[in-house]
């Protein structure tokens, strides 16, 4: 009788809670649907509609809206999904979960965007955030730079939308449906992106400093009117002094014979330079690398970075630790610099960058800071107005990005050190941290997944600022690798003895 009891109680709360369920998927239906009559200035709601457990891109969406990912996204809360239309041509996807934490987290872009990162924002909601994110006003792939030119003229209205508007009147609108749909406004607003979406958050700190109290800066393509252009710089270098590509085996051996070489030095030999930035490379391991003095030249040229016709610096190189399989790649440039000098600088679809050769480099470097700067360069130190407004920032960049030189990052960094009078004013709302061994964004030889994100809001809500932040290489879901980043300037120093994967056997000096 007892048990039947239980059991009769087991069904009716089982009951009583799926009733329950169901009065809340009806309201949260209601509401979202409501949305589609929502009044916002220069924008409209395409479409709503509730999405529980699985979403698929590539079902859902038209080819042309469709992201980077379009493989189902499965074990996903309830949520709301908003298609958002911002004037002329900005397309805005924004996330509202049924469990919401109260805080928003906007996903940046990559490369040149123009879609949608479904996968980042599934990570978003899937921990209770709202989240939102834009193609930036124009359709195709974070390789395509072609959107800013038509009858070989610059669409100024897509390139300021690129540049920084549709981020901005994204968040203005993504706050208005938070506020429409929850009826409150988030109590905290996020910023988490890299490469590109670094950069469309640093130009959210110095644009609009107001629309986030915290942001995750990763590798940010920040200097673009400089660093864009160093891209094609080792297939220049390779043509001039070569006639030729390197083969890519030789490079992947010199920087192996690099990483062995210096790893010995910081005192574990786990694969990874510790700081690459300072590194002198022997001639004598290039040459027993197998490299002929033409060769050499080249290299040295190519790890120098650009300069002018008079050997006058330009920009950074990057790392002898990191690939050059991408940018000295056999098979051509890569297409990111490719389009940018085609379709942005020169605005000729058929300009052969074989033409440049050095003089023509350095003319089309200064084209480009001279015309680009001023709307992409997202160089500006002054934080004052983000700092005042208590916002947060912490900023990351791995030491073996084989595309953005972390020479760019560092100098910004200390550039804003500079601008606003050293440590005492900078270290209580920005924080720079570098990974040894890490590529663009992610992967590499080093640990690549970073608690930065964490520790950011962390610091925003709590006042707790990070002194340093963990780093881990997971594979096959296993933690393989575990470092502690240090903040910049210091350095990560092992004590000696103990667990290297332990971080508390390493200090910050």
């Amino acid at each position: 009788m007892i048990k039947y009891g239980l059991l009769v109680l087991s069904v009716l709360s089982y009951l009583g809670a799926s009733t329950n369920a169901m009065a809340i998927n009806a309201n949260v239906e209601e509401r979202c649907l409501a949305l589609n009559n929502l009044h916002l200035d220069n924008a409209r709601v395409v479409n709503t509609e509730i999405i529980v457990d699985s979403f698929s891109p590539s079902s859902q969406l038209s080819d042309t809206l469709r992201g980077a990912t379009t493989k189902e996204i499965v074990d996903l809360p309830q949520f709301c999904r908003v298609e958002l239309t911002i004037q002329p041509s900005i397309n805005v996807e924004i996330w509202l979960p049924t469990n919401w934490n109260q805080r928003l987290q906007s996903i940046g872009g990559g490369g040149y965007a123009g879609f949608i990162p479904f996968d980042k924002l599934a990570e978003a909601v899937k921990h209770g955030y709202v989240a939102a994110s834009t193609d930036t006003g124009h359709k195709g792939n974070l390789m395509d730079g072609k959107f800013v030119l038509k009858d070989r003229k610059l669409q100024n209205d897509l390139l300021t939308d690129f540049a920084y508007r549709s981020v901005h009147e994204m968040t203005v609108k993504t706050k208005q449906i938070i506020m429409s749909y929850y009826g409150q406004a988030a109590n905290y607003a996020y910023w988490n992106g890299c490469s590109t979406g670094g950069r469309q958050g640093l130009m959210e700190a110095q644009k609009y400093p107001d629309d986030y109290d915290g942001l995750f800066i990763a590798a940010p393509a920040i200097h673009w009117d400089k660093f864009v252009p160093a891209e094609l710089w080792p297939q220049v270098v390779m043509q001039e002094e070569l006639g030729r590509p390197f083969e890519e085996e030789k490079l992947e051996k010199v920087r192996k014979m690099i990483i062995e070489l210096a790893d010995e030095k910081d005192g574990i030999n786990d694969g990874l330079v510790s700081d690459p930035t300072t590194l002198f490379v022997n001639q004598e391991l290039l040459i027993n690398a197998g490299l002929d003095d033409d060769e050499i030249r080249a290299l040295q040229k190519i790890w120098q970075g650009p300069t002018d016709s008079n050997g006058k610096f330009l920009w950074f190189g990057i790392e002898p630790t990191a690939p050059l399989d991408v940018l000295a790649s056999s098979k051509g440039p890569f297409p990111i610099p490719i389009d940018y000098l085609k379709y942005w600088v020169k605005k000729s679809p058929n300009f052969d960058w074989r033409r440049l050769g050095y003089k023509g480099f350095e003319n089309y470097f200064n084209e480009s800071v001279e015309l680009f700067r001023p709307i992409m360069g997202t160089d500006n130190p002054d934080l004052t107005e983000f700092k005042r407004l208590g916002g947060k920032m912490i900023i990351w960049h791995g030491l073996n990005d084989r595309l953005i030189a972390p020479k760019g990052t560092i100098q910004y960094y200390n550039n804003v050190w500079k601008m606003m009078g050293g440590n005492d004013s900078v270290d209580d709302f920005l924080k720079l941290y570098l990974a040894p061994g890490v590529d663009h964004c992610n992967g590499g030889e080093g640990p690549d997944k970073v608690n930065g994100f964490e520790s950011m809001v962390v610091w925003v809500e709590k006042k707790q600022a990070p002194t340093r932040l963990i780093a881990q290489k997971i594979e096959d879901g296993e933690i393989t690798l575990q470092r502690p980043l240090c903040q910049y300037p210091q350095k990560t120093i092992y004590k000696g003895e103990g667990d290297t994967n332990n971080p508390e056997n390493f200090i910050c000096q």
